[in-house]
């Protein structure tokens, strides 16, 4: 049976919000999801909701005359401040099972693929967090189902712009601003205090 053909898409540059694409996510799915939701100037977006506004319409005409279609929510909507206003930005939710079982009971695998900046294989990428600047390549998969329909966005591979690592964060992220006080020792002060206290403690 040939395969079915998704049209593939391919995201501006935008903003990582909890991005699960090194390790699945498993608090809704016992077998994971890979996914990321992406932030992205409105106007850089109008594309790509043209084309999942297309895909949602096809759906409409191949629907039964005599059924009402119930349609889900599409896979993007208007970024919100802490306010409630929109911000001038898309979010967009991409999301792929990270294990799928077959009819005959064989598993199938996946992750998503991780590309640089150039174009080249990241293989040795160990955390994406959220902030980091990405362009996310996906399909456009139409789905009829008694819940409702409608159109999500299945994850395949992501290019990483910029990289934002797993850290305490910045003060800056917090609100804070430099000011006269505590100031912490530095990394390396701690760890020549610590082998001090090493060397002390073979003397005994």
């Amino acid at each position: 049976m040939k395969k079915k053909q998704y049209e593939s898409i391919v995201t501006p540059k935008g903003i990582a919000i909890y991005p699960h694409l090194i390790q699945p996510d498993t608090k809704y799915n016992a077998l994971g999801d890979y996914k990321v939701s992406l932030s992205v100037n409105e106007d850089e977006s109008a594309p790509l909701i043209g084309k999942i506004d297309a895909e949602i319409e096809k759906l409409k005409l191949e629907a039964p005359k005599n059924k009402k279609l119930k349609l889900n929510e599409p896979p993007y909507t208007a970024e919100l401040d802490d306010e409630g206003q929109e911000t001038g930005r898309i979010i967009f939710k991409f999301k792929r099972k990270a294990k799928v079982t077959l009819p005959d009971g064989k598993t199938l695998e996946f992750s998503p693929k991780l590309f640089d900046a150039e174009g080249t294989l990241a293989e040795g990428v160990e955390s994406i967090w959220g902030g980091s600047e990405l362009c996310v390549s996906a399909d456009l998969i139409p789905y009829s189902m008694p819940t409702g329909s409608g159109v999500s966005l299945r994850l395949k591979a992501v290019q990483i712009i910029k990289l934002v690592e797993g850290s305490g964060g910045s003060a800056g992220q917090f609100g804070f601003e430099s000011t006269d006080g505590y100031v912490a020792p530095k990394v390396e002060e701690v760890q020549e205090e610590v082998v001090a206290y090493a060397d002390e403690e073979e003397d005994f």
